[in-house]
């Protein structure tokens, strides 16, 4: 999570060009004439460095502060310590940041015009934040919120909020986190500011994914990029970038996820950002460790490590450490994955202890308190005007005594007869809890007993499909151990071109251990994303967007794995379909499995198709459908059809494509599972999953599920 400083926004600000042209036009033969206008001008260019060239700031601003004291331009002078300090954050320089932000505060504070003094305790705040002080940090936070509120500073208001949900962040609070950030985006749509639109969802997007719920952060942030895009905002596209590639990254996409790395890690060493270029050094390393490249993790991770150490950024300091433990564990060097495990957790436990929560807390219910104190202060100078009204209803409340006291013999047999009628409706309450109660125990019954029926099959399943790539190695391991034997005869004999021909057929039979192995391999893998369970918790969901993100997603990782696959993939939703209750996890992995077996599909078509000589025109197409439909029963209904004119699935095989390990493709290029799965998950919602096919033509896939809101 990029603990995101506050920028303040001008609606038209001017551009570099135009603000050198402006600092040409003050000099007259070599000399420059201070004043108000210049020094404003300097300022103005300084801060638009400040967050992509900070050196160039620095240049720039080397001695402003002083001539503006010169001067005695109190303003002038603020605004020099404090785009140097903004600067000094960007290259990750927390100490002079933080001597100047102070520098530029003392200051502000004797200015007449106050708006400086809660930007400056923000960017104090955000300085702190990022050295892992999380309660000096929401102090700076809170007491800079007091002030954006008293100002009706909305945009003060919203970015104080986003960097109070960071502390929630980075202290594992994400569902706190994402409530306040859930809270700055309602403020910046109220405002239709667009770029704290693109930082709210951002911040969302990387809570959910910190709760594994990938469809969501992955819908979430795309929100945020198309938004950053939209008004050209590279510092948020670069955070967006991190953020999109460690969705990608935990959705096991590791080329995409390589890429967005790489191109966040170059945008940022060109803007000499220390806190982008670490977060993308470790994101690499951590990708280089899953794909087992342990030696370029290991010097992304270093390079992570030293610039974090030399920036004392604390939180990276401790996923540098981190991931760097697990690399050198992975390489079997255990002194070394000890001491960088021990420093990950010195540094955690420094950021989470017990003394950091208290405080944490102290200042949040401080706040809370003041916000109290100030509604009673309101409250008691309203109780004079209410006590005289309350002298002049006395004398209403006399005659209305009188007519409720005629009403009232009337209103007691009433409530006599209510009592009645609600004992009644009570014991058919209880009722009907004790009848549910028994069926959701018949149901759990009858769940398990299904369960047992299906272990059986399951177990002599896994054991004939892992039993099958395990002989093929074991018996080409014995044929080549028997060749190495025959080529030392040969060698040992001086039949040099007989050895060297054995040594071929020992190279074959290895190649063949090495496929079965992966073969193997993909099928526990397959066996372990059958049996990991979602959080099977539904949610209002939107179908179309959700289908859309990972239709998206087993795009780029088949144009990733076949680049010669041009497949159009077209899609057809209904827009009439409102969101309703499912598990979006599931879902989404139903999707992914369905479009990921037609590509396939039309890709093997396409290649048979060139061994016999030619395309012949043939198009690869796969469509995707949604349309709201009535299911027998006349209940509600959405319907789901992935289309796709492959090769199709004979006749003999359609029974089986849903059982567990069954699969049309050849050895080592599918487990089986991926069908079952999803057969599975869309029985558990209620729905159906149904095939039709024709050789040649094509395969049609549909899903039906119940639509409840």
């Amino acid at each position: 999570m990029l603990g995101i400083p506050l920028r303040p926004q001008a609606q038209e600000a001017p551009s570099t060009f135009q603000l050198k042209q402006k600092l040409k036009r003050f000099e007259k033969n070599g000399q420059v004439k201070f004043d108000t206008a210049y020094a404003n001008t300097v300022a103005d260019l300084a801060y638009i460095y400040s967050y992509s060239f900070p050196d160039s700031a620095l240049a720039l601003l080397a001695g402003h502060a002083d001539r503006c004291r010169a001067a005695g331009y109190k303003a002038g002078e603020t605004d020099a310590y404090l785009i140097t300090a903004d600067a000094y954050q960007t290259k990750g320089r927390y100490q002079e940041a933080l001597a100047n932000y102070e520098k530029a505060f003392l200051l502000a504070s004797t200015l007449e015009n106050q708006k400086a003094v809660p930007v400056l305790l923000n960017r104090i705040g955000v300085i702190h934040l990022n050295q892992g002080n999380y309660p000096q940090a929401l102090q700076k936070f809170y007491a800079s919120l007091k002030a954006a509120e008293a100002l009706d500073n909305k945009t003060l208001i919203g970015a104080t909020l986003n960097n109070i949900a960071n502390v929630h962040y980075h202290q594992g609070k994400f569902d706190d986190a994402e409530k306040d950030y859930q809270q700055r985006l309602e403020l910046a749509v109220k405002m239709s500011d667009t770029s704290s639109m693109s930082v709210a969802y951002n911040g969302i997007g990387e809570a959910n994914l910190q709760k594994k719920e990938l469809g969501k952060a992955l819908y979430n942030l795309n929100i945020a990029h198309q938004l950053a895009a939209k008004i050209g905002d590279q510092e948020m596209l670069l955070t967006v970038t991190l953020s999109q590639a460690e969705a990608f990254y935990a959705a096991d996409s590791l080329q995409q996820a390589t890429n967005l790395f790489r191109d966040a890690l170059a945008r940022s060493k060109q803007k000499d950002n220390g806190i982008y270029i670490c977060n993308a050094l470790i994101g690499l390393a951590k990708v280089f460790h899953k794909q087992g490249f342990f030696n370029e993790a290991l010097t992304s991770g270093s390079e992570a490590l030293q610039r974090a150490d030399k920036m004392g950024q604390v939180q990276l300091m401790r996923d540098a450490n981190e991931i760097l433990s697990r690399i050198y564990e992975a390489k079997g060097d255990g002194l070394n994955a000890l001491k960088h495990y021990r420093l990950y957790k010195t540094s955690s436990d420094s950021l989470n202890n017990l003394a950091s929560q208290r405080a944490v807390a102290i200042e949040k219910e401080s706040y809370e308190f003041s916000k109290k104190e100030l509604a009673f202060e309101r409250e008691t100078l309203q109780q004079r005007w209410l006590t005289f009204s309350a002298f002049a209803g006395l004398i209403s409340l006399g005659i209305l005594l009188f007519v409720i006291y005629r009403s009232k013999s009337r209103l007691n047999i009433t409530n006599l007869d209510l009592q009645h009628k609600n004992t009644v409706i009570e014991a058919q309450r209880i009722k009907a809890e004790e009848t549910l109660s028994k069926l959701k125990a018949a149901q759990s019954q009858l769940i398990q007993a299904e369960k047992m029926a299906s272990l059986g099959e399951l177990t002599a399943g896994i054991a004939h499909e892992i039993q099958n790539p395990l002989n093929f190695v074991n018996n080409f391991s014995e044929v080549s151990n028997e060749l190495v034997d025959e080529m030392n005869e040969e060698l040992d004999k001086g039949f040099v071109n007989e050895a060297r021909s054995i040594a071929s057929d020992i190279r074959q039979n290895l190649e063949k251990v090495i496929e079965h192995g992966k073969r193997a391999d993909a099928i526990v893998k397959g066996m372990l994303l059958h049996s990991r369970g979602s959080t099977g918790v539904k949610e209002i969901t939107n179908l179309n967007k959700l289908a859309d993100e990972y239709i998206r997603l087993s795009t780029h990782g088949w144009r990733t794995k076949d680049k010669t696959l041009n497949a159009t993939v077209r899609t057809n939703y209904d827009e009439s379909l409102r969101s309703f209750n499912l598990v979006p996890q599931d879902i989404g992995r139903v999707v992914l499995n369905l479009v990921n077996n037609a590509f396939y599909a039309v890709g093997e078509k396409k290649r048979l198709l060139q061994v016999a000589g030619g395309t012949d025109g043939y198009e690869a197409t796969i469509l995707f459908t949604t349309r709201v439909i009535t299911l027998p029963g006349g209940k509600a209904g959405v319907s789901i059809t992935v289309e796709d004119n492959g090769n199709g699935i004979p006749q003999n095989m359609m029974d089986k494509i849903f059982q567990p390990f069954f699969t049309t493709k050849p050895s080592g290029q599918g487990t089986g599972l991926g069908l079952s799965l999803s057969y599975d998950i869309v029985k558990a919602h209620g729905g159906e999953l149904k095939v039709e096919s024709q050789e040649g033509i094509g395969t049609i896939f549909s899903v039906l599920l119940p639509v409840t809101v």
